[in-house]
Order: structure tokens, then sequence, then C-alpha cells
């Protein structure tokens, strides 16, 4: 085998920019079973380096004698072709190195789990084979049947999956190697749970067909975990806090086939699951889908990559319509998965904004954070259940503004904002330590002011006041995870977003508080996911038949506010991308940010060959404590040239390796962040 194919072509892991590209090795008698896709050692610039083989050669492409693998790590194909071109693709996409796409598909390994896995395999193929050669069952021995002739077999239950019929159409096509390849977008119904419709589908599946599901958080992934469990469809969680030797012994489980149901978070979305399917991904809108790590890949970016390379089936479920996913829709990417119409108190609660009329009815206590209405809402609900109250952030006060002309009061020393010490504590500042007995406001010359935003601190304190005989819970922030079973069952749970309990009951009511608040945020999709925020928390709710209810507390006529209220209407949403075609911003164009040393950002910018269009922002000097130095630029370019700005960056950046040019410097395409 040396002789025949003496050359092995390696993609190293972790190396440069501009020494990302394949190097050819000599295969040594000790290597002689190297082969594609497996792990080596070799020595590259005085390095023990790691690395992927590409495959084998019988001729170099150098005259220049070329240096041995230095080590075979393993016989594990743990890079297969299909998923080494989509490390590549990704890389592209991404203006980033194969090399440190690797990193992130790769788990580090682990040789003593190795080993006990591999034991573990030969086991389990000795009993396959015992089992196959043992006497079979005569037909006649098999237990006979209770039907009788002519009796008609009873109607299966109907399931939350049927009332989405383009999902049967899309499992139907799921692995197909004929044809267009099945993506779907599918938002549900708050009656419908996420894990039921997922189990659904990867009930449907073939027993040979592989599945992939990912979801932002590790509770997500218990939730399935147990609906599968429950439903008898063997499965493998793939998690990033196992620890290395679990996870690596999972990894080679999925390698090899021995089980076809993968589930995990971002981590697990190059999962090698066999036969791979279909692909499901929850809540892709979900800040910790998005890779910390270069070339910091969206795991929607590397799902939508395996799905074109392994043509299976990708479906994006979701609480709240992404503009993401809308906007891939209208391209024709994407098919919208609608339900079968019914009665909308059926498929959800009953949803009402504090609006003038209830705010005028109640008098001056409308007006309040906490108006009359919402304790009625609290005090019906408890009467059936649990309440969900979500509030925008943890703790207790974050800002403090005056009572008359809502300015935010500010260190007069030090330009901060002010705090309240406690629940009624004296004004002061966190960053000078100042303390402000004396404030007055700088514009009204007013002294009373007020909590702008009050966290869940605060009020679960203002809500056991009101409720003293009700048990209640904090979830979120300081206080941590509230676990599903240890939602009380006539409690009231105080959440911050994204760290709401599901309990099995699912809640009588909700209140959502401080909604303007939310939508405040200095972010230019501060109103989308805000909404995504809030639909995460009425999906937790049962529906009107059932007598659950949600208030929303904050001014009602704002767009996103009634878009809650209205039952799937997209005009909110069309109203956003009209807003953002005309400004030219994502998803209508394409982003990418430079950030370093001001010098090396501005020198970057002037060897980089742009493509024709790029609109170029910056380079700012950035502000805050660390940020001395330091800029940031930004280019944009539209979307059918997106693979020019990434191929022009990632020249550039290999460039720039290439010079050893001083300081340091970062790219990002598509950032979250970025205005």
């Amino acid at each position: 085998m040396v002789s025949e194919l003496p050359v092995a072509s390696v993609r190293l892991v972790g190396v440069l920019p501009h020494l990302d590209r394949p190097f050819e090795y000599a295969v040594t008698p000790d290597t002689a079973a190297a082969d594609a896709g497996m792990r080596v050692r070799v020595r590259f610039s005085g390095k023990d380096t790691e690395g992927i083989i590409l495959g084998r050669h019988a001729a170099p492409t150098t005259d220049r004698a070329l240096a041995p693998l230095h080590r075979l790590v393993s016989q594990d194909v743990v890079v297969p072709p299909a998923m080494m071109r989509v490390c590549e693709e990704i890389a592209e996409r991404c203006a980033g190195t194969v090399g440190d796409v690797l990193r992130l598909a790769l788990p580090p390994r682990h040789a003593r789990a190795e080993k006990a896995d591999r034991a573990a395999a030969e086991k389990a193929l000795e009993a396959a084979e015992a089992a196959a050669a043992g006497p079979r069952q005569d037909e006649t021995e098999q237990a006979p049947t209770t039907t009788e002739p002519g009796a008609e077999e009873p109607a299966a239950a109907p399931r939350p999956g049927d009332r989405y019929p383009g999902l049967s159409a899309l499992l139907a096509r799921a692995g197909s190697p004929d044809g267009p390849v099945p993506r779907a977008s599918l938002t549900l119904d708050p009656s419908d749970t996420w894990t039921e419709i997922a189990a659904d589908a990867i009930g449907d599946l073939a027993p040979e067909q592989g599945a992939l599901v990912i979801a932002p958080d590790q509770r997500d992934v218990a939730r399935l975990s147990r609906v599968l469990a429950a439903r008898g469809i063997e499965h493998e969680i793939l998690a990033g806090t196992e620890g290395p030797e679990k996870r690596y012994r999972t990894f080679r489980r999925i390698l090899r086939g021995a089980t076809r149901v993968v589930l995990g978070n971002r981590s697990a979305a190059f999962a090698p699951v066999r036969d791979l399917a279909l692909v499901i991904c929850w809540d892709e809108s979900d800040d910790l889908l998005e890779e910390p790590r270069a070339p910091y890949p969206h795991t929607r970016t590397v799902l939508q990559c395996r799905s074109a390379e392994e043509r299976c089936a990708l479906l994006f479920l979701s609480a709240s319509d992404s503009v993401t996913l809308r906007a891939l829709s209208d391209l024709g990417y994407l098919a919208r998965l609608e339900p079968v119409p019914g009665p909308i108190t059926a498929v959800r609660p009953r949803i009402v904004a504090m609006d003038e009329y209830l705010r005028e009815r109640e008098g001056a206590s409308g007006r309040s954070r906490l108006p009359q209405e919402a304790m009625r809402v609290i005090r019906r609900g408890l009467e059936k259940g649990p309440v969900l109250v979500q509030v925008p952030r943890s703790g207790y006060v974050p800002a403090i503004a005056c009572t008359f002309c809502r300015t935010r009061a500010q260190c007069p020393h030090c330009s901060a904002p002010l705090s309240l010490s406690g629940r009624s504590g004296p004004l002061h500042c966190r960053v000078c330590g100042r303390r402000e007995d004396g404030y007055r406001c700088p514009e009204c010359d007013r002294t009373q002011v007020r909590a702008m935003v009050i966290g869940s601190t605060r009020t679960a304190e203002e809500l056991h006041r009101a409720f003293p005989e009700t048990t209640l819970k904090v979830a979120g922030g300081a206080h941590g995870a509230l676990e599903d079973d240890d939602v009380p069952q006539r409690g009231i749970v105080v959440a911050t977003p994204g760290a709401e309990p599901a309990p099995p009951g699912r809640y009588a009511a909700c209140l959502l508080l401080d909604a303007d608040a939310l939508l405040g945020r200095a972010a230019f999709d501060a109103d989308v996911e805000a909404v995504r925020r809030w639909r995460g928390a009425i999906s937790l709710v049962r529906s009107a038949d059932d007598g659950g209810e949600v208030l929303i507390v904050g001014t009602s006529t704002l767009p996103a506010i009634r878009d809650l209220v209205a039952h799937r209407s997209s005009f909110f949403l069309d109203r956003v991308l009209e807003d953002r075609h005309e400004l030219d911003l994502p998803p209508f164009r394409r982003v990418a940010e430079i950030v370093g040393d001001r010098d090396a950002c501005r020198t970057f910018l002037e060897s980089v060959d742009l493509p024709g269009g790029t609109d170029v922002f910056g380079p700012v000097d950035l502000e805050g404590p660390d940020a001395a130095g330091r800029a940031r630029a930004v280019v944009r370019i539209e979307p059918a040239r997106s693979r020019e700005l990434a191929a022009a960056l990632r020249a550039g950046v290999a460039a720039r390796s290439a010079r050893k040019a001083r300081g340091s410097l970062r790219v990002r395409l598509d950032p979250p962040d970025v205005f």
C-alpha cells in the first residue's frame, strides 16, 4: 500500500491563515493504514501539528523531498469527505480558514474513551452475530392475534404534527437522492409544543435514516430527550457541557452509527450522523446559536451547508417569525408550512394589551407598573394553576429617571447612571461611589425620581406583598435556572426572557411587564427580539379554551405589541423588512465587521481589494475602558456579491498573516450586533 500510494495530502488544523491549504507528506510503513478523514500528527514549522488526511496519491506535485507522516493518531475516519467539503464551504462563506472550522467540528481525542468504545463496539458485534446465528422462532409458535376477522383497527390518535400538512410532504422527501432538497420553516401555534412536533417528525423517518436536532439551550435538549425516551426512540445527546471523555465516547458512537438520532446545542451541528436525512433547528434566532470562535459561523449556516452537501431535509421550528427565515422564504429557499385553520381559542391563549380603555377605566392605578388589571389576571390564574411573570432583566433597579420629564438620573461627578441602594435606599453612583442625597433633574429641576425598569428581584418582592400566601419562585440572573418540575402548582414564577421554566401542565396566565423597556434596547433589532421573547413566554401558556390568558403591560399602539394580539399576522414583519430594505440593513445587505488596533484596522482597509460597490464605514475609535487604541470598521455589499466580499476579506487576512503585520485584527461576517 505504501509503494502504490506513497503520498498523503494533509489539511492542517489551527495554522496561520496564509498556510491554510493542503500539504503533502510521505507515508511511512508505520502509517501505511492512513486514509482520507483520519487524524495524523506531522512536523510543521518545527512543531508537532494535528492534521486531517484528504487523500492518498501515487506521486507528489513537487520535486522537493517530502517530510514523513509523524504518527497516525487513530484509524477512525473522523472527517468523512462530505464533512470536509462542508468545512471548506463554511470557511469560504465566513472568510475564515478550514483549519479553524475543523477545530470547531472535531472534539479533542480521548484515548481512554476511544479504547472503551472500541471494546463496546466489538461486544455489540459479537452479540449481533450470535443473535443472527441462533434458532429462529417458527411462525406457528408466535402469539396468536386477538383481532377478529372483519374487525376494524382503532384509529390513531391525532398528533400535533398532523396540523401542519406540509410537514408530511417534507418528510416524504427527506433523504431522497433525486430532486430538490426539501427545506422549510414552521412557526408553531402557541398550543403546539416544539418537542412534540420534532418527535413526530423523527418517528416518521425510516429506521435506517438519521436525524439531527439542534436547540439553543441544554434545557431544550433535555426536554426533547424526555419526549423521545417516552416514545422509545433511541438517541444520543452530544453536548459541549460534558467532560472530554464522555463527549468523545458519544462522538465515536455517532461516528460508527450506533445511533442515528442525535440531539445537541451549537457544538453538535457538526455531529457525523450516518445516513443523515433530517436536520431540525429550534429557535434559530437565539443568540446562543452564534459561534463565538473564529470564523464565527452561525449554526444556521452550518446546517444550510450540511443540507446542500448531504442532501438532508432542513426544518426550522420557531415560536415567532424570524427576519432571516422570512427573507429566505421570500427568496424561495425555504417553504413556509402553515397549520390547518382552526378556532383561535383552541390554538392560543387570550391575549390582551393594556390599552387606553383599560387604563382610563382604572384611573390613576392604570398608569402604574403593576395596574389592578395585572393583579386580577394573576388572581384568576392562581385559581387554575401557576402564573408566569416575565420582566426584561434580573436584579433590582438598573436605571433611575425623573418622574416628570423621564430624563435619566446621572452622576454630576462622572456622568454615570445613578442607581438605588436596595428597595428604598439613597441614590448612588456605581462608578465613582458618590452618594447623591440632593439630586435635582438637570432638565426640569424636580427632585422626584422613579425606576425606568425594575428587575426580577424587586418585582418578586412587590408580588410577595400582594400575594403573601402564594409560593413565589424567581428564575434567571443570579437566581439561576428553575427546573420545570419545580414550578409550584398554584404559585407565581418571575423570570427574565429565556429563563422561563416549562411546567408539564403549562401556565394558567402570563404577565409581560415593562414591555416598552424591552423594546427600548439600543439595538436595531430590539423590536423583533422583543416579540421573539414574548412569543416564547406565550407558548408556555394554556389555550383560551383551557382558561389561559396573557396581559401585556406597555404601550398598546406599538406595532410589536399589536402583533402579539393579532393571530398569525404578517403586518409587523412586513413593516420590519420594508424598513430594513430602505435602510440597506441585513438581510438585504451582507455586512462584515473589522475590529482591531487602530493602525492595523486602517492599514487592512487600505490594502484589501474590496469588490466594487462595497460601502465602507469607519474606522471609528471604540469607546470603553478596554478599548484604548482600538477601532472598528463596517463594510457592506449586496447579497448577490457576498461571495466576492468574503473572498476579498479572506485574501486580505491571509496576506496580512504572510507579512506578519503588527497588531491584532478580527474579521467577522454578519455579526449580530453590528448596528
